[in-house]
């Protein structure tokens, strides 16, 4: 899995021009600006259909080979210093200008003469020295925008997950510390517990993780959970067959079983069962973490802090296609307090595109 300071953005200011978006746009913004250079005729010109239709053929040619240069040199041009991948990517468009205006007036507008009309090879090559100038600068400022916006996005994340991981750590160690005067057995076990989530801690620094690892980390917690509460915890996996490649924001499960453990079960006599619901298909990932809880007891500011933590970070990494919402319901006199998750299953926010 790659670290998330990576994982987000390309290096390098000229985007991907491969894209059926990317061609999109170009073509659309290479069509309005003949539109314009056809309206913007002199008065004593008609409107023609035809030279539109010629103009926008000439246009989109240059245009497209441009792309594809630009997509295929891309590779290549990241390697190089900025001014030097800038100089070489105007070149080239300045070169195949000069090769399509050539073509168009041979066989699109023959001349009457023999001999190129070399003011108008000129004023075709300037304007797309203008053009792609302007359309350079501002990939470049985009690009650094983005970057800035990465590190701030990367700083924040650093930080929810930094205020997260010692929590669950600390909580796990003082379950090992109260089991050692009890059952020195299931002490050791624990501790064999918590050794392979402190090596899941400190290994992982990436944005997502995948979704079985995630699980296995929970597995784990809950385990050490239940040498110390005996048969006042029963956990339920509902997880049916997941795809292999389903991620998941690292410390995402966990909290909410730590939740429904310290907020639920802990101040149960009786104890109680948690229900972990995990679903997921080729667009979305759901999640589910039911407990129960005292009948008198409300959302408390420790189970707040952490489902706010989540939140944000689902936010930062998905925008509005990820959401999470609680529930408190009554049935047959109990109290149950629900957390779902939504989100999907690719990272896919302002920082990809």
């Amino acid at each position: 899995m790659t670290d998330h300071h990576e994982h987000l953005k390309d290096d390098f200011f000229l985007p991907d021009l491969g894209s059926v978006r990317s061609v999109f746009l170009l073509v659309l913004i290479s069509e309005l600006f003949v539109l314009v250079q056809v309206l913007a005729l002199p008065g004593t010109m008609d409107f023609s259909w035809t030279r539109l239709a010629m103009m926008s053929l000439f246009v989109q040619w240059i245009v497209l080979s441009s792309s594809a240069f630009l997509y295929l040199a891309r590779p290549y041009l990241k390697k190089l210093p900025t001014w030097q991948s800038v100089t070489i990517a105007m070149a080239g468009v300045q070169v195949i200008t000069l090769i399509l205006t050539l073509l168009a007036q041979k066989f699109i507008l023959p001349l009457s003469g023999p001999m190129p009309d070399w003011l108008q090879i000129l004023r075709n090559m300037l304007a797309a020295l203008l053009i792609s100038g302007m359309l350079f600068r501002y990939f470049y400022i985009q690009y650094e925008v983005q970057m800035q916006q990465q590190v701030i996005h990367n700083a924040r994340l650093d930080s929810l997950q930094a205020n997260i991981r010692p929590h669950f750590l600390f909580n796990s160690m003082n379950i090992i510390a109260s089991l050692i005067q009890i059952n020195p057995d299931k002490a050791e076990q624990a501790v064999e517990d918590l050794s392979d989530l402190f090596r899941a801690s400190l290994q992982n620094r990436s944005a997502v993780v995948p979704i079985r690892k995630e699980i296995q980390i929970s597995e784990s917690y809950l385990r050490i959970e239940q040498h110390r509460l005996g048969d006042r915890l029963r956990v339920n996996w509902q997880q049916g067959d997941l795809p292999a490649n389903i991620t998941i924001p690292p410390f995402t499960l966990q909290p909410l079983a730590e939740n429904a453990v310290y907020h639920g079960i802990q101040r149960l006599e009786q104890g109680g069962s948690i229900t972990i619901q995990i679903s997921a298909d080729h667009q979305m990932v759901q999640i589910s973490v039911e407990n129960p809880m005292p009948y008198t007891e409300t959302i408390s500011t420790g189970n707040q802090i952490a489902l706010s933590n989540i939140r944000s970070r689902l936010e930062m990494l998905y925008g509005n296609k990820a959401s999470m919402t609680t529930d408190i319901k009554e049935q047959d006199g109990s109290k149950w307090f629900t957390v779902r998750i939504q989100y999907p299953n690719k990272i896919d926010n302002l920082l990809q595109e």
